[in-house]
């Protein structure tokens, strides 16, 4: 191999690490894992999340240079990709912080011999809070998700696969679009666990920690779904 080309796969798994820690990346992420409270089950949503995402950045290379032979797009795409993300991501915050608002609130009787009390009760909505199973249309909805984050075109891949073209061919460019899903994959991975195991501790120090926890980060979230769509707009405009 080459430097040149090692100097290109190089560059796209710095692209693809890049990419995957943007803000809307890691909010997404983290509002899916926010109830598994496991570092290691998170972590694989954040993969399935990636290949999602990595799924329909693939499709876009493909429109782009098999149908379109180019790589630029009207910046109406990146406008409505924007305004997309934002409404996607808007809907993940708001049911985080809802979820977590109402298991602050909740609470169950229970009673114990001769009293009664009653106490913060977690409702965990797609997860059996006894064993965390999960079945495969969970992880294709989690890989739904991220492919709705890719709304807009990738401009960055697509501008360097374009360098590699004119010299090496579909061959390296397939090699580099590998190279960066794989960095992708990784990093959201890493960013599913991290998010898995900072709710997970919360968990642990209680429920309404837990619950006050999901409530600031979908607010959070929310927020930055709004400066999203703000942009969005003013794109459009």
């Amino acid at each position: 191999m080459s430097l040149t080309v090692a100097g290109a796969l190089t560059t796209a798994g710095v692209l693809g690490v890049t990419h995957a820690i943007e803000p809307d990346h890691v909010a997404g992420i983290s509002s899916l894992t926010s109830e598994y409270g496991d570092s290691r089950l998170s972590a694989l949503v954040g993969a399935c999340f990636s290949l999602g995402h990595v799924a329909l950045v693939v499709a876009w290379l493909a429109v782009a240079y098999a149908v379109l032979g180019q790589t630029e797009f009207p910046p109406v795409f990146d406008a409505v990709g924007t305004v997309g993300v934002g409404v996607v991501l808007g809907l993940l915050g708001a049911t985080m912080a809802l979820g977590g608002l109402r298991s602050v609130v909740r609470t169950d009787e229970h009673d114990h011999g001769d009293r009664s009390h009653s106490h913060p009760h977690i409702s965990l909505p797609g997860l059996d809070p006894a064993n965390h199973a999960h079945d495969t249309r969970a992880y294709l909805k989690t890989g739904l998700v991220g492919a709705l984050f890719t709304l807009s075109p990738p401009v960055s891949m697509m501008v360097f696969a374009a360098t590699l073209f004119p010299e090496y061919g579909v061959g390296v460019v397939g090699l580099a679009v590998l190279t960066y899903g794989v960095a992708i994959t990784a990093t959201m991975s890493a960013i599913g666990a991290g998010a898995g195991a900072v709710f997970g501790t919360a968990r642990q120090w209680s429920g309404r920690v837990h619950a006050g926890a999901k409530l600031v980060a979908g607010v959070a979230i929310a927020a930055l779904a709004g400066s999203l769509l703000v942009d969005g707009v003013a794109l459009v405009a």
